[in-house]
């Protein structure tokens, strides 16, 4: 048996996370599929997987080898493009996560400019504003915004934000300016519930403020907070690039931008290897070439 296709139909069982939806990935069939892990563990001599009905759990052999099996056909990818003098284009499926709302504004142009330029290049993006730990769920890297907690894992700056107090110019004309981030604690305030604190942060000289907002509304979307403080429902904190088309066009301003706190790192994420593969090392630079200076 073809060990790389045995690897092939691992790691898609890994990915999909279960036989059936792997073997519709790759165009086999479900027992061809089981097969096919059976034979890799049968030759390996370990188990890899533990099956249950509806889906499988990798054992922290299993795990070990994925990320080593996915870098190997990664390597054989790049070095079967780099024969065909394809060496220019990138080749294959990369997995990456990120927020939503960063995904949805910021990387989705980036990565349709992209694949125009490298039409061989497939792309999963995957959004959601919860924690996903790449590596048990498969992903080539994430993209993580805000200070990083300590991890195994490799952590690469790729930019910054910042975040911004916002309002409508008729909420300003009805309510005032706010010349303190202490008088947040009495305006009508759009909360972003994405947020893990129940409170914002400010800088004051060399102090920081914690102020709790007077929070009307809370939401879990900085774009859905921007719209609704266009609406001249009260005053939102939110990452720039996720109000800076309101901001363009006048119908947000930005208030109190003397207390707001430094920048914010845009990270991606990505699992400790010997090195990574030639695709994935690839596209993390392209994302890091488009944010410069985001």
């Amino acid at each position: 048996m073809d060990k790389l296709n045995l690897m092939a139909s691992f790691i898609a069982v890994v990915e999909e996370g279960n036989f059936t939806a792997a073997a519709r990935r790759i165009g086999k069939t479900t027992a061809l599929v089981s097969t096919h892990i059976s034979q890799l563990e049968e030759n390996l001599d370990v188990q890899l997987v533990t099956r249950t009905t509806r889906s499988i759990k990798l054992t922290s052999t299993g795990l070990n080898y994925y990320e080593e099996a996915k870098r190997v056909l990664d390597d054989i990818a790049s070095l079967e493009a780099k024969v065909r003098q394809e060496h220019e284009s990138l080749v294959g499926e990369i997995r990456i996560t990120a927020p939503t709302t960063f995904g949805e504004l910021v990387l989705a142009p980036l990565f349709a400019d992209m694949i125009k330029n490298h039409p061989q290049l497939q792309i999963d993006l995957s959004l959601n504003d919860r924690f996903v730990d790449i590596v048990a769920e498969g992903f080539d890297m994430a993209i993580r915004i805000g200070q990083l907690e300590d991890s195994a894992l490799i952590a690469r700056k790729i930019s910054t934000t910042k975040m911004v107090l916002c309002a409508s110019p008729a909420f300003i004309e009805k309510h005032g300016q706010p010349e303190s981030p202490v008088d947040l604690q009495k305006l009508p305030c759009i909360f972003d519930t994405n947020n893990r604190y129940n409170y914002w942060s400010f800088k004051d000289g060399k102090k920081i403020l914690n102020i709790k907002p007077n929070s009307i509304m809370k939401v879990n979307s900085a774009v859905a907070a921007g719209k609704l403080a266009c609406a001249g429902l009260g005053i939102c904190s939110s990452p720039q690039f996720a109000v800076q088309d309101a901001l363009d066009r006048g119908n947000l301003v930005i208030v109190l931008d003397e207390f707001n706190p430094t920048e914010i790192p845009i990270n991606v994420i990505y699992s400790h290897r010997k090195h990574l593969s030639a695709k994935v090392s690839a596209v993390l630079e392209l994302i890091r070439e488009s944010l410069r200076g985001c």
